[in-house]
């Protein structure tokens, strides 16, 4: 019997020794997959850096581009080819930017001398980007609430009373001393329809007529454009910062298109863009005569009145205050683009 356990362990013994042939050649085998697995991974983090600076090379040197035939160059790049894009992006660029189509100058982002951008909440819906000075400034109008008051609440945390307008809720998600809630929602034109007032006519209710240096908020599903596209330069004037998600519809399901160039001429001639980002939902793209952008489309203004403004050397998405990291060349609107409307 002990012979017998002897040998068992002798046995066991024998099969696990590094010169067991068969355990040898599967911890061979392993140590080669494991290998070739590390070199894989090392040579495609190698290749994605080597595109994404290649990439961003390229975009860097597009402020370098001074000739028609360069930007054309770069302008192929930067529309991956895409033709249709390509061609309405040609168009607004060479012939005819100020034509109902072309868009993206007005909404060109440029650096603010001395001061940053910071994202104010998460990388998600109905947070925004405004700039680190929000010296002197005591009021806020928000506009489009639902269920989200995160900005609101930032503001509020630093001192800045809320005026805030949803007609389509029952009550804020969130009370706050600063929070200044009312049932009513945003319009164009006065209306006799008591659920709804346009800015001005809300302005001069909370007696704010004479104030300056106020931030404004507009998220309100496509009325953006009535509620802006009547109103007098000095109300908008009244504004530091404009904060507004923009909501285009495709042109064959709405059919005053030219209300958007109009619009944002409108807010460019008071207003500067520091910041633009496609929403989080990316999902879709809409025709914009023959140009494609995002459909939902934030941008973030200061006004130009006592600001000085730089070539914005940023390269779009800004990874720190955008939603998530896209695959380049898959985006609904290369803000990259914008940079060949700079002088």
């Amino acid at each position: 019997m002990e012979n017998e356990i002897e040998k068992i362990k002798l046995d066991n013994h024998n099969n696990f020794t590094p010169n067991n042939p068969k355990i040898n050649k599967i911890f061979f085998l392993q140590i080669i997959n494991l290998i070739i697995s590390l070199l894989f991974i090392f040579f495609l983090i190698i290749e994605n850096k080597s595109k994404t600076n290649s990439f961003i090379g390229k975009i860097k040197n597009i402020n370098e581009t001074k000739t028609l035939e360069k930007k054309i160059i770069w302008l192929k790049m930067l529309t991956n080819n895409d033709e249709l894009e390509y061609k309405g992006v040609l168009n607004c660029l060479i012939n005819n930017p100020d034509n109902e189509f072309c868009i993206y100058h007005l909404i060109l982002p440029k650096a603010v001398l001395g001061k940053n951008r910071i994202l104010f909440g998460e990388k998600h819906d109905g947070c925004y980007v405004l700039l680190d000075d929000l010296s002197n400034i005591k009021i806020a109008y928000s506009f489009g609430i639902s269920s989200n008051v995160i900005f609101d609440k930032i503001l509020a945390d630093k001192g800045i009373d809320i005026y805030m307008y949803d007609h389509t809720i029952n009550s804020l998600p969130y009370n706050n001393s600063r929070f200044h809630w009312k049932k009513i929602g945003l319009c164009g034109k006065k209306t006799k329809n008591k659920k709804l007032k346009n800015l001005e006519e809300l302005i001069e209710e909370n007696g704010h007529s004479n104030e300056n240096n106020m931030i404004l908020k507009i998220d309100i599903e496509h009325w953006e454009w009535e509620s802006i596209i009547d109103l007098k330069e000095d109300t908008l004037k009244q504004f530091k910062y404009i904060a507004i998600e923009y909501h285009f519809k495709d042109e064959k399901n709405f059919k005053n298109e030219n209300i958007y160039y109009k619009v944002l001429k409108k807010i460019s001639r008071t207003h500067q863009s520091f910041y633009a980002r496609c929403n989080e939902n990316r999902s879709k793209k809409i025709n914009f005569g023959n140009n494609r952008i995002c459909h939902i489309l934030e941008v973030s203004y200061i006004i130009r009145k006592d600001n000085i403004f730089l070539k914005d050397e940023a390269i779009y998405p800004i990874y720190e205050f955008d939603f998530k990291k896209p695959v380049l060349g898959k985006l609904e609107m290369n803000l990259n683009i914008l940079k060949l409307f700079e002088d």
